[in-house]
Parts: structure tokens; sequence; C-alpha cells
């Protein structure tokens, strides 16, 4: 095989390179999914503190690869941003490693994982659980089609492209909906007040939004088959000047939804937003997410906008830090008790009856494992998928 097809076409090396860690975080993490599979393990986990690291992971992962498509889809088809038009096979691929990491870290965290089947031939039509799994479902199916769709488009332009349109228009309503649920699940739930709120739903979608974005961007940068042209540049200052708008509309959204809680002060409500800002985390909202992953990325895209480096690590910077969100949103609904059963924090004494939680190594495991997992589809993906559709369409982007 020819090797001077783009600089961006033939990637053994980062095959090698990105399976060879995939392998090694899903070794290194089997011990974890041993753990609960078998001697049903799940960590850290108590009683009062049922939803924890995994629950955060998935919501994450999820809001990635949402706002990711929701992300691609506004940029080319409304905004016409044109040098992200041939990124459309990674986005997929992307989005399916992404899903199944979150399915693989939500799976661990039911108690009794194989009976996931009850969800599809017993399901409750009224619970959003049920929604939850079939919206997955249904949407892991249409990214899979549309990913097929592009390695298929050369062969049979007419009928391939029509069903890739068809695809793309009918995933969008499906990922809106499936963020819709997921907002719903936390803020349909009225004994935990700090979630129990309409506007979740919202927060979860602009959240997904922003983040997604980011990764958009990220993408483009690693993978874009543009490289090394002046439409690869102009694309990057593009991205960059969308995401800077982004953030500042979440960051608005996130202050204006945090002083709804606190100037009531009603406590059943505001505790939660205290843990949040001054409880044992302090450190992953204040210096984690609003200085790595806020502060840092205004300042380097307000002042070095078109330097790409600036923009890369802007990007890049965000969407790390972005993890502690779903987190800070999760655990502090559950670690305090409601002010009227303020005596059941010593009422009982056991290590699984405590409002305390912190991850422990099992639940580490179990995410290395679940990442593992998500760069070991996307390294063959991108091996056997998007590395032949890049050569196949190479004079579309390459001059």
């Amino acid at each position: 095989m020819q090797t001077n097809t783009g600089p961006r076409l033939i990637r053994k090396k980062d095959f090698v390179i990105s399976l060879s860690l995939a392998i090694i975080a899903l070794l290194l993490g089997s011990w974890g999914v041993i753990q609960v599979l078998i001697f049903g393990n799940h960590g850290e986990l108590t009683s009062y503190v049922p939803w924890g690291l995994w629950v955060g992971v998935y919501v994450y992962l999820v809001w990635l690869e949402v706002g990711m498509i929701l992300s691609y889809f506004i940029c080319r088809r409304f905004l016409k941003v044109e040098g992200l038009k041939h990124l459309g096979p990674v986005v997929m691929l992307a989005a399916i490693s992404a899903l199944i990491g979150a399915l693989f870290a939500i799976g661990m965290d039911l108690g009794h994982p194989f009976r996931f089947w009850k969800a599809y031939f017993q399901p409750q039509s009224g619970s959003l659980m049920t929604w939850m799994i079939w919206l997955h479902t249904l949407y892991l199916f249409i990214l899979v089609g549309e990913l097929w769709a592009y390695k298929k488009g050369r062969e049979f332009v007419d009928k391939w492209e029509i069903y890739l349109n068809f695809l793309t228009y009918i995933s969008i309503p499906f990922g809106i909906m499936l963020i819709a649920v997921i907002g719903g699940l936390f803020g349909v739930v009225a004994a935990r007040p700090f979630w129990n709120a309409s506007v979740l739903p919202l927060m979860f979608f602009i959240a997904s939004l922003v983040a997604g974005l980011g990764l958009l961007t990220i993408l483009h940068f690693l993978f874009s088959p543009t490289r090394g042209t002046p439409q690869y540049r102009e694309t990057a200052e593009v991205m960059g000047r969308l995401f800077l708008g982004a953030m500042v509309i979440g960051a608005i959204a996130s202050m204006a939804n945090g002083l709804v809680i606190a100037y009531p002060n009603v406590p059943a409500y505001a505790e939660g937003l205290r843990l949040v800002l001054f409880g044992p985390y302090w450190w992953t909202i204040w210096i984690v997410h609003l200085g790595f992953g806020l502060l840092i990325p205004l300042l380097l895209l307000s002042f070095l906008r078109k330097k790409l480096v600036a923009i890369a690590i802007a990007t890049s910077s965000y969407v790390l830090a972005f993890t502690m969100v779903p987190v800070n949103i999760i655990i502090p609904g559950l670690a305090y008790p409601m002010p009227a059963m303020e005596g059941l924090r010593d009422a009982f004494h056991h290590h699984k009856l405590s409002f305390v939680y912190a991850p422990g190594l099992v639940e580490w495991l179990v995410v290395v494992f679940a990442v593992g997992l998500s760069l070991f589809i996307f390294s063959i993906g991108y091996r056997y998928i998007i590395e032949p559709y890049f050569i196949e369409h190479r004079h579309d982007f390459i001059q």
C-alpha cells in the first residue's frame, strides 16, 4: 500500500499505539470487572449514595457523544463549516465508541447486570429508565447505520447518500430525546431536591452541546484529512470562535441555575449546592472545572484565538475538566439526608450506611476497562473503516 496519499490518511503507527493502550487498559480493568460480576463488589457505594463514579462516567460519555453529533449537524447543515465535511465517519465512530463505553459503565452499576434483558422483554412503559434503555439501543443502531453508509457511499452513491441523509436527520431528535430523558431521570426524583427541577433536562442539553463541540474540535485537530491545507487552519479558527461563544452561554446558564438554588436558601435545595462549592471535593469545581475547564480556555480563546495550539489546548482542557461536572451533579444530590431525616445519619452505624463517598479501586478499574473498550473499538474502526474511506475519497481533499 502506498503511503504518499496524504499526511492524515494512513496511520499505522498510531493504530499500534492506540490498540496497545486499549489492550493494557482492558487487562488492568478486567480485575475490577471480575470483582463486580463474580463477587458483587460495587466499591465504596453505600445504601445512601448508590450512584457514584460509574453513573458520572456514563453521563459524561453520553453528553460527549450526543453533543458531538448535534454539534456536527449544526456546524455542517446550518453554519456551513465546510472543513468538517469529511470528518463525518470519524464523528460517527467516536460516538459509537463513547456510547458503548457509557453503556458498559452504567451496566456495571446495576445490582444485577445479567438481568438487562428484562428491560427489552418485560418493559415498563411508564419508566424513564425503560425509555432510556430503548433510546440508547435505537440510537446505537442509527449511528452504526450512518457509519456503514459512509463506508458504502462510493459504491452505491444514490442509494447510500439518501440512506445517510435519512439516518442523519432521524438521529438528531433521538439524540435530543436521549439527553432529555437522562435529565428527566434525575429531575423527577422528588426525594432529591437538588435534582428535582424542570430545568435539569435543559441544563443537560446545554452541557452536552458545549462539551460535544469541544470534542468535535479536538477530532478536527487529530483526524481531519485536510491537515496541511488552508482550509484546515480556517476551520480550526472557526471552531475556536464557536466554542468560545458556547462556553460563555454554558457558563451563564450554569450561573443562573446556581443562583436560583442559592437565593431562596431552602435547606433541602441549598445543601447540595453547598457540598459542590465548599464540600470535601471543592477543588473539583473551583480548580479543575472552573480553573482548567473554564478560565484557561476563556483566556486562550480570547487572546490567542489565531493560534492553533491555543485552540487545541483550550478545547482539550475543557473536555478533560468537564469530567467533574456530572460527578458534581450526581454525588452532592445524594450525599446528605433530607432535613426531616437528619437523625438518619446517626441512627445506624455501618460502613455501607454512610453519606460520605469517594470512589474505590474497583470503581476506578471498571472505568479504566470502559475507556479501554471505547479506545479498542475506535482503534479497530479507524484502521479498517476510516482509513479506507479517506483513501477512497482522497481526491476530494488532497490537492
